[in-house]
């Protein structure tokens, strides 16, 4: 199966950037992956608001500029200003919804492949636990520094049993290696 799949319905990538769903040969400056279910503390809580954040966000990219070379409201003048930079949607991680563990190795191994390629990775997801499999595929040699800016610590060791789930990231960062000060 797929590591990722084209984004929702209507299809619609971020900012109109080309879809590359191939991971394995990935040619770009950076690249923009979906990852729309977390661990939910109750299954009732898998598919929400959250879970379609991905989509929501690239539809509602094309709302202040229809295309790259369109201008830039802040900048004052076009996104990334012309310059020589590709950018990719990689669509959605696919979703294993009856295996959660399994999805989120699915989007580990999306984003360290990503990651493995040179590429620059922006996330777009649901809830805070989103970040966990992103974490673990930042694994390097060197120390990474993590700022965390919250309302909240999530600092959860476990809710109802999930140690994944939306409390616990900055937790669970704690506990790798590549994490410093």
């Amino acid at each position: 199966m797929a590591l990722t799949e084209a984004p929702g319905s209507p299809p619609a990538t971020f900012l109109n950037y080309p879809l590359e769903l191939n991971l394995d040969d990935l040619q770009a400056d950076v690249a923009i992956l979906g990852i729309p279910y977390g661990l939910p503390y109750r299954p009732d809580e898998m598919a929400n608001d959250q879970s379609r954040a991905p989509d929501a966000i690239r539809q509602l990219s094309h709302h202040p500029s229809y295309t790259r070379s369109h201008y830039d409201w802040d900048l004052g003048g076009p996104l990334l200003d012309d310059r020589d930079i590709k950018v990719v949607d990689c669509g959605n991680v696919t979703a294993e919804l009856t295996d959660l563990q399994e999805h989120y190795r699915r989007a580990e191994s999306a984003a360290r492949k990503i990651l493995n390629s040179g590429t620059t990775l922006i996330t777009l997801g649901g809830d805070h636990g989103i970040p966990i499999p992103v974490m673990r595929a930042l694994e390097r040699d060197q120390t990474i520094t993590l700022v965390h800016v919250d309302a909240h610590l999530d600092w959860r060791h476990e809710v109802n049993g999930v140690t994944e789930g939306y409390s616990s990231p900055i937790r669970r960062a704690s506990e790798m290696d590549w994490f410093g000060p």
